[in-house]
């Protein structure tokens, strides 16, 4: 809450910008104060960049989650590339275990999956009912006819009919001229008339914009007349009810039980689905296909068909109990013994050098090796002879390599570019007072030279990056890097970066003439595991043992580790400053130095308080001495002036 001061009545001073003066003088102890603190948070802000870019080096690097660039792993250093003679027939691809060499592959039949399709789900359309009467009305005499998606109105001629047949060639000479002659064929059967498209896969539908008057069929409208419910088509609509589908099946309608007759379940293999009247054609699909029996069901417009088929390939069939009349209300046969519907599954049956084997799907792994076979083999139709061959991948070895020594380069460049960043000792943070008297650009440039040499010379990181280059040239057993071509860059200003000599190629050759080699210079482990906690015995024995990977893994994890030692440290560059996710966000060093130095501001803060109050009650008592003594003055001079008045 602020005081209302009103200073110089006396004096004439302007006591309030005065004290403002002395204070300004006084608050640049805060001023150094939030100085140092940012000074700090930017060294942290820049510590957790350098500490992101480990962590992304060694997620990349040292990571199990990744066998294919985990150095520690063979998986990323004995690649084996696998070659099929005829790729349309198999195709393969070759693991670290693969043997190197050829084989012969042979398919004697490919897996399938067991399916259960229908023909034609729909009935034929045409008439529901015979029909009584042949008055067609005028103005309600417009049939909407929808093939393959084109829509035509047909007009047919108002009036009396004699026959059916009549109508009949009336009805076929307006679908000729709008459609083609043959498309759609009308036929007659039982005072009926049926619509055949002229291809199995066509579409066909029939609507009327006047088959109902106020909610009521108008039975003057021709399609009334003809016995055709508007909408009627050749395909089922997935957004129509189970009780809609049920009378359009062919082989319908579906018995939906006893009692109320709202709903029957059936079973799938093995698993209960329950049916309501009310569902969807697509939600009874839904219903099948999430039902966990182990099947996909889908429904063809074009060809007006159901398909049941099996998730996975292999022998078997699909099972069922109809639930009453359900598949065979669709067209799909059940065997009434077994419960078998459709086409039985098989496996795949192949001979790798003449051996054979037995697997339930198209892809299989024998020995290192995936195979996976493109095409449909029936049985007793057996393929040629495949030739596969195996080798090193001696490039992919090399890329990865590559890739690694590239990475580690761009890591150490990026951090000892920080450390011998050079520290402009006059650019301090601005203060807010200061940023008020100069330009976004100026304040720019001012920061970029303030932020600068933060981390120069950063004891905790200077010692990773020498542990790390000890590491890469200390021998692994009688091995050594300089062998595959790779070595520490003559140059200084290069701070141990690594280079390929030769360009590479003589890495090549190292790869090439003994793949094992490279693997074990990487890859070998230790029976010791990594532990924070090993004494320096076990360290120095783990060291030895282990290959150049596991010994950047493990000076890696001691400074981000993020589980703790016995005396409850985490690693050492996590313990000065922190990083996002963990604990240690908010409790390590760095930020124990922001809230010490937030605790001198707030005591600053409190002193200055004091310093401004006193400012205060000393110009307020140099007012009232002054207003006292110009008081006495007045009083003297009074006095003297009445003395004068008398002496007259």
């Amino acid at each position: 809450m602020s005081t209302l001061r009103i200073g110089g009545i006396a004096s004439g001073f302007d006591t309030e910008q005065i004290v403002r003066d002395l204070m300004r003088v006084e608050r640049l102890k805060v001023d150094k104060l939030f100085q140092n603190k940012q000074i700090i948070e930017w060294k942290k802000e820049q510590f957790r960049e350098s500490i992101n870019s480990v962590r992304s080096f060694r997620d990349n690097y040292f990571n199990v989650l990744r066998p294919q660039t985990n150095m520690m792993s063979s998986a990323a250093l004995k690649k084996v590339k696998a070659t099929s003679g005829d790729t349309d027939l198999v195709t393969v691809t070759a693991n670290s275990d693969a043997l190197v060499g050829n084989s012969t592959f042979k398919v004697l039949q490919s897996a399938k999956t067991a399916v259960a399709a229908s023909q034609g789900l729909t009935s034929q359309v045409g008439s529901a009912d015979a029909i009584t009467s042949l008055t067609i009305t005028d103005t309600k005499n417009a049939i909407g006819v929808t093939l393959n998606g084109v829509t035509k109105n047909i007009t047919i001629t108002a009036g009396d009919y004699d026959s059916l047949d009549d109508l009949k060639g009336e009805i076929q000479g307006k679908l000729d001229a709008a459609f083609g002659e043959g498309r759609i064929v009308v036929g007659e059967t039982d005072s009926r008339l049926t619509f055949n498209p002229q291809h199995a896969s066509d579409t066909l539908g029939f609507f009327s914009n006047t088959y109902t008057s106020n909610g009521e069929v108008n039975e003057a409208d021709i399609l009334a007349v003809l016995k055709i419910t508007s909408g009627l088509s050749n395909r089922l609509n997935l957004n129509d009810s189970l009780e809609a589908v049920s009378s359009k099946l062919q082989g319908g309608p579906l018995d939906f039980g006893e009692g109320d007759g709202s709903s029957f379940s059936l079973k799938i293999n093995g698993k209960e689905i329950v049916l309501n009247k009310t569902d969807t054609f697509k939600a009874v699909i839904d219903k099948i296909n999430t039902s966990g029996a182990g099947v996909h069901a889908s429904y063809s417009t074009f060809s007006d068909t159901i398909t049941i088929k099996s998730l996975a390939t292999g022998a078997g069939h699909i099972t069922t109990d109809n639930g009453g009349n359900f598949f065979s209300a669709l067209g799909i046969t059940v065997n009434e013994e077994n419960g078998k519907m459709g086409e039985s599954g098989r496996d795949a049956v192949f001979e790798i050098n003449g051996v054979q084997g037995v697997r339930s799907s198209n892809t299989f792994a024998v020995d290192g090796i995936t195979y996976t076979i493109n095409k449909e083999i029936e049985e007793g139709s057996p393929s040629a002879a495949v030739n596969i061959s195996t080798e090193v991948n001696t490039d992919g070895i090399f890329d990865t390599i590559e890739k690694f020594v590239n990475d580690y380069n761009s890591l150490i460049d990026g951090i000892n570019g920080k450390l011998s960043e050079e520290l402009f000792r006059g650019f301090f943070p601005l203060t807010d007072e200061q940023k008020e008297s100069m330009s976004e650009k100026e304040i720019e440039l001012w920061e970029e030279k303030a932020k600068s040499g933060m981390m120069r010379k950063e004891p905790a990181l200077e010692n990773m990056l020498r542990e790390m280059r000890s590491a890469l040239y200390d021998k692994v057993g009688d091995f050594h890097l300089t062998e595959l071509g790779i070595q520490t860059s003559s140059n200084y200003l290069d701070k141990g970066k690594l280079v390929l000599t030769n360009g590479g190629s003589t890495l090549r050759d190292a790869i090439a003439a003994n793949p094992d080699k490279v693997m074990e210079i990487f890859t070998k482990r230790s029976d010791i595991a990594y532990s924070p906690n090993l004494t320096a015995e076990q360290r120095a024995q783990r060291y030895t043992d282990s290959g150049l990977a596991h010994r950047l893994s493990d000076i890696l994890n001691n400074n981000i580790r993020t589980t703790r030692d016995n005396s409850g440290r985490k690693g050492v560059l996590l313990e000065r400053t922190g990083i996002e996710g963990d604990i240690t966000q908010f409790n390590n060093y760095l930020d124990r130095q922001i809230n010490d130095v937030n605790k001198r501001i707030d005591r600053v803060n409190e002193m200055l308080i004091r310093k401004e109050e006193q400012y205060h009650r000393q110009f307020t008592s140099m007012e009232k001495a002054l207003q006292q003594l110009y008081s006495q003055g007045d009083w003297l001079s009074m006095q003297m002036n009445s003395m004068s008045q008398m002496n007259r």
